[in-house]
């Protein structure tokens, strides 16, 4: 799967043909050798690097690290980055997966820090390829889904655009979404008729939706396209493509023809991957036309290059650095926001204890109040005369008590939003972060306009005031953007305090799981640092938006979601050998209703008391932490929507909670 957006400038650039090729190396060596170290030094070793990617990687490596030493001397932070992306893309064609996401992980940093749209699109274009050749395709998606955001701005090129929507096309098509993967592939297609990995994805995308037709009619229109641009591992994976089709049409002759052609082209020995697929099919269809020899050979050599390619080790070493990373980028994270997470976590105390006083009074006065029935009701016993009046005084208290369960319900409530204002603080600061930087950018700019305007008439840059006009305005969009967002977010949090409406809304239920889902797992964060979980989610992305009242289902995922982390941590407080905290969520269609899943792999329900879970003040948990009202409100709320909700559980395994909502 070697492809970047640079192949599309490698076959402008350097692949036009072989001699092309080599001259153009050999003319920026030579420039090269007369250049003084400046930053131009920088920029000619990283291209003479690009010119061998594809061909020495080991070359490419060496040009990458001297074009990054001396980006380092010089402080050029541009060639820094650019030359970080170089060694992590031809780490990652070489095997040498750990490097490869080391310097991915350092680019995009550098990237971030810049704040170059271009840098940062390239950084996560480059990451989602090193994971494609790892086979990882949902941290493809992640860094993929972030290059194509970013390669929307006005500032990234047209081709650069193109090759990370065929890129990530492609990745929706190996994790088996064809109409995903054929949206992305079309619009990378309307963009460049002109790179030959489009039509291979294209190709493998039909191909996969079982469209032979529609799949060789772009397997062929890549052929000269790639023969052209001398990118031969297209060339490689077309050929390839089309054998499998023409063996799945019993074309046998036709099948083999594609698949030696593909074995034969120019760059296969650099491109294992590909001189693998096509001895596997090879030995296949020698196999079924009785050739043993055929088949022995070209099995063996399947078998040489699969256990060259699919290093255990390298993909488990990968694995857990990623993994570190994550956590050293969570280190950083809290060692900074410490401070505010003391003041937040002292004002959540002051918020649950406000809360649970409140509740200790209400549940007073109920007690008091039922004593008062009870005696009401022995006294209408003994006093059968006084019974129109005692009647009327039963009529009071049930009035009574309908106002303390009202009383109670919305202490719950503030409970629960006490919960979530650690995890509102931290979804609030990233549309404030970006607020602040745009905010940042423009008061530079302004002042660079302003001194620009002082000089006299003929002396201005009129194309430069334009500009910085231009990007002054565009800055304030984001910022009015990042505005709404914030504000969204406040009033998201009102939402879920106030008293609801009762008035169904249409809403998207999968956004609305995810975000009370991280509402939820930040707020346990800030009250407990040391907590922590792994948040696995599958949220089907064709349910259309559904009548409900979204503060009342918000609640019932909130206390869903509370729970399943408040269940995953006791497990791990038990010292399970090899325990990992896990949650996951994920939605789906089922019998023409939309089912919600909350699974968690704590300690799990004893089956005697799994019966009573969703009766009222009824709670597993230790005195002082829990109410015993969460489930049996999120029971009346499903109940009320025309759904069902029930638990399944295995003691030491976990707990499984199901929603079902009527679509309609």
């Amino acid at each position: 799967m070697k492809k970047t957006f640079f192949i599309l400038l490698l076959s402008f650039l350097y692949f036009k043909d072989a001699i092309g090729q080599n001259n153009y190396r050999d003319s920026l060596k030579h420039e090269l050798s007369q250049t003084k170290v400046d930053t131009n030094k920088v920029d000619l070793l990283y291209d003479i690097g690009w010119s061998f990617v594809f061909l020495q990687e080991d070359s490419a490596e060496n040009y990458g690290r001297k074009g990054l030493e001396l980006a380092k001397q010089i402080n050029y932070k541009t060639g820094e980055a650019n030359c970080l992306d170089l060694l992590s893309f031809s780490l990652s064609l070489n095997g040498n997966f750990i490097g490869a996401l080391d310097f991915g992980f350092k680019n995009l940093s550098l990237a971030e820090n810049l704040k170059d749209t271009i840098l940062i699109a390239t950084a996560n274009s480059t990451l989602m390829t090193c994971y494609l050749e790892q086979d990882d395709y949902e941290q493809a998606r992640k860094y993929g889904l972030r290059a194509e955001l970013f390669s929307k701005s006005p500032k990234v090129y047209t081709g650069q655009r193109a090759i990370i929507l065929g890129l990530l096309g492609s990745v929706y098509e190996k994790i088996n979404k064809p109409d995903s993967a054929l949206y992305y592939g079309l619009k990378s297609y309307a963009l460049t008729k002109e790179w030959s990995g489009i039509y291979l994805t294209l190709g493998n995308i039909y191909a996969d939706k079982g469209m032979n037709e529609q799949a060789l009619e772009y397997y062929r229109k890549g052929i000269p396209v790639a023969e052209e641009s001398a990118v031969y591992i297209d060339l490689v994976d077309i050929c390839n493509g089309m054998s499998k089709i023409f063996e799945s049409t019993n074309q046998i002759d036709s099948s083999v023809y594609y698949a030696q052609k593909s074995i034969i082209q120019k760059g296969i020995k650099s491109y294992p991957e590909g001189e693998m697929r096509a001895a596997t099919q090879l030995a296949h269809i020698y196999e079924q036309k009785g050739m043993k020899d055929s088949t022995i050979k070209y099995l063996q050599l399947s078998i040489a290059l699969r256990e060259k390619l699919f290093s255990r080790e390298k993909t488990r070493e990968a694995q857990s650095y990623a993994f570190n990373e994550q956590i050293h980028q969570q280190e950083l994270k809290q060692k900074i926001e410490q401070n505010q997470l003391q003041y937040r976590n002292r004002l959540n105390v002051y918020v649950l204890l406000a809360g649970l006083l409140i509740l200790l009074l209400v549940a007073g006065g109920l007690w008091r109040r039922n004593i008062y029935r009870k005696r009401s009701f022995v006294l209408l016993q003994k006093q059968k005369q006084e019974i129109d009046n005692q009647k009327s005084k039963v009529e009071q208290t049930l009035e009574e008590l309908k106002n303390t369960q009202s009383q109670l319900i919305q202490s719950e409530k503030m409970a629960s939003l006490g919960e979530l204002t650690a995890g509102i603080a931290h979804e609030i600061q990233n549309p404030l972060n970006f607020v602040n930087n745009f905010s940042d950018v423009n008061k530079e700019m302004l002042e660079e306009l302003k001194a620009e305007r002082i000089k006299p008439i003929d002396e201005r840059d009129d194309n430069l005031q334009n500009d910085l006009i231009n990007d002054v305005i565009e800055n304030s969009e984001k910022i009015n953007h990042h505005g709404k967002r914030a504000d969204a977010i406040v009033k998201g949090m009102l939402q879920h305090s106030r008293q609801s409406s009762g008035q169904k809304e249409l809403t998207d239920i999968n956004t609305l799981a995810d975000e009370y889902l991280r509402l939820s797992y930040h707020g346990l964060r800030a009250k407990d640092k040391n907590f922590n979980a792994e948040i696995k989610t599958d949220f089907d992305e064709s349910i259309e938006k559904i009548n409900i009242i979204p503060q009342d289902i918000g609640r019932v995922l909130l206390n869903l979601f509370n729970n399943a982390f408040y269940a995953v941590n006791e497990g791990k407080s038990l010292n399970r050998d090899s325990y990992k905290p896990t949650v996951f969520v994920s939605t789906q269609i089922c019998d023409n209703k939309i089912q919600i899943t909350v699974r968690d792999n704590g300690n799990g329900i004893l089956q005697k008391i799994l019966d009573k879970i969703f009766q009222p003040f009824f709670t597993t948990k230790p005195t002082g932490e829990g109410t015993g009202l969460g489930l049996s409100l999120s029971y009346d709320i499903i109940k009320a929507h025309g759904g069902e909700i029930k638990v399944e559980s295995k003691e030491g395994e976990g707990s499984t909670f199901i929603i079902q909502l009527p679509i309609s």
